[in-house]
């Protein structure tokens, strides 16, 4: 390629990295078995698998201790005790906004080549990747984001409202632009979400499912904002899922499969480190334990411990969250074969989380359908989605049975959204449930954040904008409060 944009941190106020070969040598130096210009197939495939890789890590790192799945016993100086560094979001904001950016690049090259598939993609991506960054941090630049190459490095940041206006109605947009029998033009090896390759229907339609069903979770987080009207919005998709079909099994979910053969190398280079001084917490296998869950041995080992009279046994047990005294008993480790090792997939959005999208709306009365059957369907899903069978007889232990809370609705979509970003996170900041413990070694003061606060660079290379921001918000504070979050 004569030009290379890598890296385009135009939020950060950084010019264009612009790369560019020796003119004196190009009619010299050709490999014909490369390709010598950019398409929209070209950005595709990278976003794909940096997006997968990076919200898988951000789980394990951020979401995982933070909401009280797994507790460290080397520390108790870090996110399971809600001590979060102001520099918390920091690879957040440059890493999503480096892929809005290629995201913004797959649109711009499918105008240009008049490819209304790759358009809609570049859209679908970017809502994505916008709502990860609102929702973690309040207002963001959207409207002039990712517009590097054409000088604009100090882009103002659009308010959480406009935010979700634009995502809301991007996403109707690119749902419109999805075009089935068109396929992917420029990725005749498949993209890495669905394996859609030039003559592929059937990818292009999980696509557009993925565009929806991304657009329910997006008026989901709303739906209490009044003007957004997100109910009526979210009713009306339902009511014609012709034009708006949404997930309908696990083979449509959203997910960035890894071989572990370079270059689809696995998030975690050593699967023993997803152990490594770390256990799965009371909190998060009591629950599994006491549903009877066929997750329970996907998801944790059974640990080893000894009764009073030295005798060796194993069971699944957890440790206290936040405690204030090391715990004396082991706890079960989380299982690094199903969850850290290759071939994997790398779940974004499933099947299971739109179905208790739907049981919620049941729940609220927004939509006529039985929440009882969408509340299980969704669990029967989630289980199915780690390769699980759910027993016949699962429901009829009352602790797992509907009982026609919301409550028990967020329990199970809990479990639903392991490993998926900061989805448990947001959910929890949106509903108050699960029941997430403040353990006793906990400090005075510190509790679970609202947000991210930005990054420093901000302050210096955007300080109008980011004073402006603030201002909107009402502070740049960890328990700075998001116009979504009810708790």
């Amino acid at each position: 390629m004569k030009k290379i944009f890598r890296n385009i941190l135009a939020v950060l106020a950084l010019p264009a990295l612009i790369l560019s070969s020796c003119e004196s040598m190009d009619d010299i130096n050709v490999d014909p078995t490369r390709m010598d210009q950019a398409n929209a197939g070209s950005f595709l495939n990278p976003i794909i698998y940096g997006m997968g890789t990076y919200t898988w890590t951000r789980y394990n790192s951020w979401t995982f201790p933070l909401m009280q799945c797994i507790v460290t016993t080397n520390t108790s100086n870090n996110v399971g005790w809600y001590i979060i560094s102001d520099t918390a979001g920091d690879g957040a904001w440059t890493t999503y906004y480096k892929w809005a950016t290629n995201a913004q690049a797959v649109y711009n090259y499918g105008v240009s080549s008049q490819q209304a598939n790759y358009q809609a993609i570049g859209l679908t991506l970017q809502c994505w990747i916008f709502q990860l960054l609102t929702d973690a941090f309040g207002d963001i630049p959207m409207q002039e984001a990712c517009k590097g190459e054409q000088q604009l490095y100090y882009p103002k940041f659009d308010t959480q409202l406009e935010v979700y206006r634009g995502i809301i109605d991007s996403l109707d947009v690119a749902n419109s632009l999805y075009t089935p029998a068109d396929g992917l033009k420029f990725n005749d090896g498949g993209d890495m979400m669905y394996c859609t390759s030039s003559a592929d229907q059937e990818g292009i339609l999980r696509w557009k499912k993925f565009n929806n069903s991304l657009r329910m979770r997006a008026l989901l987080r709303v739906i209490d904002v009044p003007e957004l009207n997100a109910a009526s919005e979210l009713k009306k998709m339902l009511a014609d899922p012709e034009t708006y079909p949404v997930f309908e099994s696990n083979d449509d979910a959203a997910r960035v499969h890894v071989s572990g053969v370079a270059p689809e190398e696995a998030p975690m280079t050593r699967p023993s480190d997803l152990s490594s001084y770390r256990q799965l917490s009371e909190f998060f296998i009591d629950k599994l334990v006491e549903w009877n869950d066929p997750r329970l041995p996907i998801f944790a080992n059974e640990a080893t411990n000894y009764d009073e009279d030295g005798n060796e046994y194993k069971s699944y047990v957890g440790i206290p969250s936040g405690y204030d005294i090391t715990p004396t008993i082991n706890g079960s480790s989380p299982d690094a074969a199903n969850l850290a090792t290759a071939p994997q997939d790398l779940w974004c959005l499933t099947y299971a989380e739109v179905l208790f999208i739907k049981a919620e709306l049941a729940q609220r009365g927004i939509i006529d359908e039985d929440a009882e059957a969408l509340y299980q369907e969704g669990v029967r899903a989630a289980v199915e989605q780690w390769g699980g069978v759910l027993p016949e007889d699962y429901f009829e232990n009352p602790s797992a049975a509907y009982d026609g809370t919301l409550k028990r609705i967020i329990e199970q979509k809990f479990y639903a959204l392991f490993f998926i970003d900061y989805q448990q996170w947001f959910e929890y900041n949106r509903t108050g449930y699960p029941d997430v413990p403040h353990g006793p070694g906990v400090a005075t003061g510190d509790a679970m954040p609202y947000r991210y606060r930005y990054p420093a660079i901000l302050q210096r290379m955007n300080k109008e904008h980011y004073e402006e921001a603030v201002a909107s918000m009402g502070g740049d504070e960890l328990n700075t409060r998001l116009i979504w979050q009810k708790r």
